[in-house]
C-alpha cells in the first residue's frame, strides 16, 4: 500500500483558449484503517509516525481529539507546549518553501545552510526564535522584521525591486501585472474565527460521510486554506490582493508575512514558562481561548474534534471512542481542501493563459498551495 499517494494534474490546451484542468488524487484515506481499535495514546503516537509530514501537528491533533472525546480539560502548560510545537513546525515548513523549494524552482541555488540552522535550534523555542529573527534580518528580508512588516504596498515594491536579498529578487521576478493563478473560492476561516457550530458541522460530515474527508466542502462549496486564509486581512497582503488578485504571489507573500511574525509569537510563548525540550503531550487538550494554533471540541457521544493550523492550512482530526478504544477516526488534511478537483487549484489553473511556459507557471501555482505529497503536471494538446 502506498501510504502517501500522489496528485496528478492534467492541462489540455485548446488553441488560444485557456487550458482545461483535471486534478486526480490517489491519496488514500488511512485514518480509520490504521487507528481503529487503538487506545487514545496509541492512536496519537501512531498518527505522529505514520503521517510524518507535519508529524507534530498530526500528533497534537490526535491527542487533542481523543482527550476532547473523553471530556478532559487542558492545563495551561500542555496547551502552551502544544501551541509552541505546532508553531515551530509551521515556521520550518514556511522557511523550507521560501529558502529551498521556490528558489530551486526558479533556477536559483537553495539555501540549505539557513534551513539547517533553523532545524538545529528547534529543540529550544527561544533559541529558535532568535535564530529565525537573525535569518529574517540577514537572509530573507535584509532588515529587521518589525520594520519590514510595517511596509505598505509601495514600500514592499521598493523592497523587492531593490533586490537586496534572494527572496526580494524572487518577488521582483513575479512582475507587475495580475497575479498568476488567481482563485476566488471561499477562504476557510482561520482557526480563531471558526465558530463552534461550524466546527461541529465539519465533524458531523466527516464522521457520517467518510468520502467528505477526500473532497471536503465549506457551506457546500470548495474552499482554500493556508497562510493566505489566515492573514489575508493584513494591510500589505490585502493591498496586493486588491491590486493584483489572490494568486501564487499572494500566497507566497502570506507565507513570508506569517514567518516574519513568528519570532515574536514564539518568544512570547517561550517566556510564558515552557522549558526547553518540553514534550508535546500533556494531560488534556481542548479549546484554549489564548491559542490560535490548536483548538478542540467535545462533540458528545464520546466523540471529539481537534483542529490545528499547519503551514499548509487547517488540519482536522475527528474521533469516536467506544470502551476506551478508537471506534471511528477521520482526518481532513489541508491538501484535500486546496487540491479539491473543483477547488482553488482547479480555479487557479483554469485561468492561466495557454502560451509558452504553461507547465512552469502551473507548477509555481501548485507549489504555492503546497501539497503534502508528490505531484505531477502534464500538458497536452486536445
Amino acid at each position: 500500500m502506498n501510504l502517501e499517494g500522489r496528485i496528478d494534474i492534467l492541462l489540455t490546451r485548446h488553441g488560444d483558449a485557456p487550458a482545461t484542468v483535471s486534478i486526480h488524487s490517489t491519496r488514500p484515506q488511512l485514518a480509520q484503517k490504521l487507528l481503529a481499535g487503538r487506545s487514545p495514546e496509541e492512536a496519537a503516537h501512531l498518527a505522529g509516525l505514520v503521517f510524518s509530514l507535519c508529524g507534530k501537528a498530526q500528533r497534537v491533533a490526535a491527542e487533542a481529539a481523543c482527550e476532547a472525546a473523553q471530556g478532559q480539560i487542558p492545563d495551561a502548560a500542555a496547551s502552551r507546549a502544544r501551541e509552541t510545537a505546532v508553531l515551530l513546525e509551521l515556521a520550518q515548513e514556511h522557511a523550507w518553501r521560501l529558502l529551498l523549494d521556490w528558489p530551486q524552482q526558479q533556477g536559483m541555488p537553495p539555501d540549505q545552510a539557513s534551513q539547517l540552522r533553523l532545524r538545529q535550534s528547534a529543540a529550544d523555542p527561544l533559541r529558535f526564535a532568535e535564530t529565525l529573527d537573525d535569518l529574517l534580518l540577514t537572509t530573507l528580508l535584509g532588515e529587521p522584521a518589525n520594520l519590514w512588516l510595517g511596509r505598505d504596498l509601495a514600500g514592499f515594491d521598493a523592497w523587492r525591486h531593490a533586490g537586496g536579498t534572494a527572496t526580494a529578487r524572487l518577488f521582483a521576478g513575479l512582475g507587475e501585472g495580475a497575479d498568476s493563478g488567481i482563485s476566488e473560492v471561499d477562504l476557510l476561516p482561520p482557526l480563531g474565527n471558526l465558530e463552534e457550530g461550524e466546527a461541529h458541522e465539519l465533524a458531523r460530515q466527516a464522521l457520517e460521510h467518510p468520502a467528505f474527508c477526500g473532497q471536503p466542502l465549506w457551506h457546500g462549496a470548495p474552499a482554500e486554506t493556508g497562510a493566505l486564509a489566515r492573514v489575508h486581512e493584513q494591510p500589505l497582503l490585502a493591498a496586493w490582493i486588491a491590486r493584483r488578485g489572490r494568486g501564487a504571489g499572494a500566497r507566497l507573500l502570506a507565507r513570508l508575512l506569517e514567518l516574519a511574525e513568528l519570532p515574536t509569537r514564539l518568544s512570547d510563548l517561550g517566556s510564558a514558562g515552557i522549558p526547553a525540550g518540553s514534550p508535546v503531550s500533556g494531560k488534556a487538550a481542548g479549546k484554549d481561548a489564548g491559542a490560535t494554533g490548536v483548538r478542540a471540541w467535545s462533540l458528545g457521544d464520546n466523540s471529539g474534534l481537534a483542529a490545528v493550523e499547519t503551514s499548509r492550512g487547517l488540519l482536522l482530526h475527528m474521533v469516536r471512542l467506544r470502551e476506551s478504544k478508537v471506534a471511528e477516526y477521520r482526518i481532513v488534511a489541508p491538501t484535500e481542501w486546496n487540491f479539491h478537483p473543483a477547488g482553488p487549484l482547479f480555479q487557479a489553473l483554469s485561468g492561466l493563459a495557454p502560451g509558452d511556459g504553461l507547465e512552469a507557471r502551473a507548477r509555481l501555482v501548485a507549489q504555492s498551495l503546497d501539497p503534502c505529497v508528490a505531484f505531477g503536471i502534464e500538458v497536452k494538446d486536445a
